[in-house]
């Protein structure tokens, strides 16, 4: 029977999330494609049929599960609205994917090669610089027009985002009980409001 691209598209969810459970658990060097297809309910070298490697099919996890895609999307629209609104919906955006347990088991994975096999992962900071770039020229006009205090709007970026991503991991990675306290909406809020407050014109 001939494979439907809905049938190819299901078959490579499957066996990503799969691979994901698996490097969770075992790490990315201990990992087999045995370990992923018993996983998957599927023989080992269906695997090799999706996916060139072990290493195309990490890559491949990390494009489609990176939360940086919501943000890539952002509707061009909403870089005419006014900078609490932009940075609220990035916040948003964000955090609705991250404090998701799938996407806590694809953090693991990242955080893992990212500190043992950083050349590994180094292909999606380009997708990250691609945000970092958007919300700076954002930044950079509004400072421009007076509606922002002038400063570096890259570092400005590097710190609204800092500020998100340390919420991120004191939560879903170390569990810890002061920040999980804290609702989705609250993080936002502090987060945003934090940062306009060094921004505001003086």
């Amino acid at each position: 029977m001939a494979r439907t691209p809905q049938v190819v598209e299901d078959r490579r969810e499957q066996i990503m999330d799969a691979a994901m459970r698996v490097f969770a658990r075992k790490g990315f060097d201990r990992a087999t494609n045995k370990d992923i297809a018993q996983e998957a309910g599927i023989t080992p070298g269906l695997i090799y049929h999706y996916f060139e490697s072990k290493e195309k099919l990490l890559r491949a996890i990390l494009e489609e599960h990176s939360p940086l895609r919501l943000v890539q999307l952002m509707p061009a629209e909403i870089l005419d609205m006014p900078p609490e609104s932009v940075l609220r919906y990035v916040a948003q955006q964000l955090l609705s994917v991250v404090e998701d347990e799938h996407y806590v088991r694809f953090a693991r994975v990242f955080l893992a090669e990212a500190i043992h096999r950083p050349e590994a992962i180094s292909f999606s900071f380009a997708g990250m610089q691609e945000v970092v770039s958007l919300l700076e020229g954002y930044l950079a006009a509004k400072m421009e027009t007076g509606e922002l205090r002038r400063t570096d709007p890259g570092l400005v970026v590097q710190v609204f985002g800092g500020g998100l991503m340390a919420f991120v991991i004191r939560r879903q990675i170390l569990r810890e009980p002061i920040s999980l306290q804290y609702s989705q909406e609250e993080m936002v809020e502090g987060i945003v409001s934090i940062t306009l407050q060094g921004l505001l014109p003086r």
